[in-house]
């Protein structure tokens, strides 16, 4: 007789869970309203629509070293996005297992002349290692577009209300390419964003938030810091007037209340 720990069970348990259970199948029995854009997510649905996957009409995820992929209420792309069609280069950083990596070189120089301060701020042991992990591996070149040139062109049947970014700096380049969508259909965003220069060149928090503020958006909710240094939060941002009956769902998913 095979015998299994508590701990097999709970883990199969879970296996189970998440492939039968209505909250972690995007669309289930069609009643999915919300049309999702996720860039940047390694490994499937990120937190919280890992676990609200059942209010998802449609998903378009984003992610360059992933294979294109297809079914009836997702699509993936091997895309890269940016503002505008570019072949840019892409640089493959150390990191853990290569997280980290950007379109944006590690900014060694700041990180060395405010090093005192810095090693005081976050996870001790993600401070002590940050030189080691920004090690350049590899630089490969990317060919990049924009989101509204894929929109308008393979979508314009589509109308899509939610995007998250995690680009590692790109976040603002990547919405100066997406001025169309942030202008008509967009409810609500979720971006991760810098406060420190981490990455050379990169936009902080303040100026991508003046910048959606120009089309309407508001700066709902701002987790608390995180990663090396504390260098970025997960900041949600909703456009409240456009579409109210989505506006109160995606505060729902992300227990924020009015």
């Amino acid at each position: 007789m095979i015998k299994f720990s508590g701990k097999k069970i709970k883990n199969l348990l879970k296996k189970i869970e998440r492939k039968y259970h209505p909250k972690y199948q995007i669309n289930f029995l069609n009643q999915g309203m919300i049309n999702l854009i996720d860039v940047g997510s390694i490994g499937g649905l990120p937190s919280p629509w890992n676990t609200h996957a059942n209010c998802i009409n449609f998903l378009l995820n984003f992610e360059p070293n992933e294979a294109i992929q297809k079914g009836k209420n997702f699509m993936t792309y091997n895309t890269a996005l940016w503002e505008s069609e570019e072949t840019l280069p892409f640089y493959i950083y150390k990191g853990f297992n290569a997280t980290g990596s950007s379109l944006f070189q590690q900014n060694h120089e700041y990180v060395q002349n405010h090093w005192e301060t810095l090693r005081l701020q976050g996870p001790k042991e993600l401070a002590e290692t940050w030189f080691e992990r920004s090690k350049l591996v590899e630089t490969k070149t990317l060919k990049c577009r924009s989101l509204d040139q894929i929109i308008n062109e393979e979508f314009s049947l589509k109308t899509f209300h939610f995007l998250k970014i995690d680009a590692q700096g790109a976040e603002y380049n990547i919405l100066k390419g997406a001025s169309e969508f942030l202008s008509k259909s967009c409810v609500g965003l979720h971006l991760e964003l810098f406060v420190i220069p981490l990455y050379k060149e990169i936009a902080l928090l303040s100026e991508v938030e003046s910048y959606l503020n120009n089309f309407g958006f508001k700066l709902i909710k701002k987790f608390p810091p995180h990663g090396t240094f504390n260098s970025q939060h997960d900041c949600i941002f909703i456009h409240e007037s456009r579409n109210p009956q989505i506006a109160s769902k995606i505060r729902k998913i992300y227990q924020i209340d009015h």
